[in-house]
């Protein structure tokens, strides 16, 4: 062969080579799909929690490398979501809960039926996210569920004799007296548990939220005229008095120093604190706050059981945080962040997020604890009985559930008059 044909031959087998590894290695444009394009993510869960799962998505699929996510502190997060709104710098897609679904309802836009069916919607997500759902369509695409459960200081509950952590809520008043240490005047230095205050019991609105829904209350509904509360409403149970009040007497009797329960009060210390520092043998808290209570006392022997349940009820009910993405209506990439919603809340990724946080992922097909974890059993069950109420904003039902138990434990009030009271207030906030 002569030279000239040499090379022509030579630069064909290379290029031929370059081409046959460029098709081996070739993943398609953008990953596979097209560009989501920029999407800035607003929640409250910890960005430590979210990130992994942002980036194992941005890995696999580069048309979401221009994801952006931003922890956003509570207190603040309604008046920073309104003010960015109004300046046309908002986020494209919120992590909501539904503790602030009513006061968000008219910045989000409701992502239909023909997004995601209804009956797909139901069988897919745990009951409590149906909280979400219109005559439409959905709020929100459901992410996770944080359910209460109940730390029990384990070293505590076996030196009072103590062997199994209360199932029930009768049981917790039988234990009250044995876990509580008190002087003769009556001053408080162990107490069993945090209940019957509002001011320093960190989740005082899911405990009383919880009680009440237990109960057999609604705490709100929605009618011919709106939305409403029904503290106020509801039928009398075998004792005469209505769930509301069975509730609120139950809770506020710990913190009644003329009760042989009372073990609680509102000079004592933050309730999560008090446990951690193993000054209260029992805590009902969310399942998340577990890597807190680890954290802030390395040594505290303490373990994890399921919310005590009413005794004579066949139902059981708990209390969650339903946390789902949502899309504001001023979303300057709607397309772009329901993409993005479910692409994190996916199979794939969802796992990621929630054993970051340690609770439950919205899916249901996905409640199947490893054997290495725990307490995915508990928080998982949990989750799944979870339930949930449309209330104000967290600000208002505060200052309104405060109201009712101050005045019930001060004895500026009887129960039924702090419940009316609240009853008011509460239907005036909702509408």
């Amino acid at each position: 062969m002569k030279p000239f044909q040499i090379i022509v031959i030579s630069i064909f087998a290379v290029l031929a080579l370059a081409g046959l590894l460029l098709f081996a290695t070739f993943k398609g444009f953008g990953g596979g799909g097209k560009p989501v394009g920029s999407v800035t993510i607003w929640g409250t869960l910890p960005a430590a929690a979210i990130q992994p799962a942002l980036e194992d998505l941005r890995r696999v699929h580069q048309e979401f490398s221009t994801i952006v996510y931003e922890e956003r502190d509570p207190s603040s997060f309604d008046a920073d979501l309104s003010d960015a709104l109004a300046a046309g710098a908002g986020p494209d897609l919120i992590i909501t809960t539904q503790e602030r679904l009513l006061s968000e309802e008219n910045k989000l836009s409701v992502i239909p039926f023909s997004s995601i069916p209804e009956r797909t919607f139901r069988d897919t997500y745990l009951p409590i996210n149906e909280i979400y759902l219109t005559t439409t369509g959905t709020y929100g695409i459901p992410l996770v569920v944080d359910p209460l459960v109940l730390y029990y200081n384990r070293s505590r509950l076996s030196s009072a004799g103590i062997a199994q952590a209360p199932a029930t809520w009768e049981a917790v008043v039988g234990m009250a007296p044995h876990l509580t240490a008190k002087s003769n005047a009556g001053v408080v230095s162990q107490s069993a548990i945090a209940l019957g205050t509002y001011g320093n019991i960190p989740d005082a609105r899911a405990l009383v939220s919880l009680l009440l829904l237990q109960s057999g209350s609604s705490i709100s509904q929605i009618g011919a005229v709106g939305i409403r509360s029904t503290l106020a409403s509801g039928g009398e149970n075998a004792s005469g008095s209505t769930a509301a009040n069975s509730a609120l007497t139950f809770y506020t009797q710990f913190a009644d120093p003329a009760k042989i329960v009372y073990t609680w009060n509102r000079s004592l210390a933050d309730a999560r604190q008090s446990f951690v520092a193993g000054d209260s043998a029992l805590y009902v808290g969310f399942a998340s706050e577990r890597a807190l209570i680890k954290a802030a006392n390395p040594n505290l022997d303490f373990d994890m059981a399921y919310v005590p349940q009413p005794g004579t009820s066949s139902d059981k009910v708990d209390y969650g945080l339903a946390y789902a993405f949502a899309i504001p209506k001023a979303s300057k990439n709607p397309s772009g962040a329901f993409r993005t919603a479910s692409a994190l809340s996916s199979a794939s990724e969802l796992p990621l997020i929630a054993q970051g946080l340690g609770i439950a992922p919205a899916i249901r097909t996905l409640l199947k604890p490893s054997a290495t974890d725990i307490y995915a059993p508990i928080v998982y069950s949990e989750a799944l009985i979870a339930r949930a109420w449309l209330s104000p904003a967290p600000a208002s039902i505060d200052r309104i559930f405060a109201a009712m138990i101050d005045s019930i434990i001060s004895g500026r009030a009887t129960v039924n008059d702090a419940l009316t009271t609240a009853d008011q207030s509460l239907t005036a906030a909702l509408q």
